[in-house]
């Protein structure tokens, strides 16, 4: 069983999460409010993989990932967020995270990204919604 890591200032977003990971197959082995307990969760738990809002309080989910992947480069993070400015998804892009949801989080998108993520499915699909790309050079 794949072990996941919630990192969401939002209880809401949390429980949401917790039951998308349960039906892709994953157990929550932690979950985290900000971006220092996440940083501290991470490197207590060690999870398969971690989705990650990108604001927060303390260190956004743009220096946690970038803070992970600098001391883990295999991490496997996905970014559940609201936010769409080409600044942010492409800070997320640089940062080495290559799965990224819109909330509110569709179950289907939700499962499909996570099921390839995991490998349960060969084709993955899109990391970043085609829209929210839309005049990026």
């Amino acid at each position: 069983m794949h072990r996941a890591l919630i990192v969401d200032d939002s209880p809401v977003m949390r429980a949401h999460m917790r039951t998308l990971l349960a039906k892709a197959g994953c157990q929550v082995v932690g979950e985290a409010a900000n971006g220092d307990e996440a940083l501290t969760m991470y490197e207590q738990v060690r999870p398969d993989l971690m989705t990650l809002d990108i604001v927060m309080p303390g260190k956004d989910g743009v220096a946690v990932a970038t803070e992970i992947m600098a001391r883990h480069p295999g991490a496997t993070i996905i970014m559940c967020t609201s936010m769409t400015s080409r600044d942010k998804i492409l800070a997320c892009q640089r940062a080495g995270v290559k799965h990224y949801l819109l909330k509110p989080v569709q179950e289907e998108r939700a499962l499909a990204v996570l099921q390839a993520v995991l490998g349960k499915v060969r084709a993955t699909p899109p990391p970043i919604p085609v829209a929210a790309l839309r005049g990026v050079p």
